[in-house]
């Protein structure tokens, strides 16, 4: 399978802010692959629940709605973006714990 842009973008991010937790993976494909059909997934579930969430009582026309829907969506990418894509350093003690030792998806068996 491809990797999405959002694993590109990861990869891209960890090689550059994050060479030694980079380094630690044993399979950066299989890891970025699987991280960034992980952040695809929440994003795509955090725009939903977005647009649900913000839906009016009294409704909308199809233009509010359109306009809503790509509010959220960039809303949610910039969540993900945040959280998965781009974690800061600060996620990994110096001289500590590696990639393997946080909640990001590990590489398939």
């Amino acid at each position: 399978m491809a990797m999405n842009r959002y694993g590109r973008a990861a990869l891209a991010h960890w090689r550059q802010h994050l060479p030694r937790q980079y380094g630690t993976l044993p399979d950066p494909l299989a890891f970025f692959t699987n991280l960034g059909e992980k952040a695809e997934r929440q994003a795509g579930e955090l725009s939903d629940a977005m647009v649900l969430e913000g839906t009016p009582d009294g409704g909308e026309t199809a233009e509010q709605r359109s306009c809503r829907a790509l509010s959220a969506k960039d809303e949610a990418e910039k969540v993900v973006l945040q959280e998965l894509i781009r974690p800061p350093a600060a996620l990994f003690p110096k001289g500590g714990a590696s990639a393997r030792d946080h909640a990001f998806p590990p590489p398939p068996p």
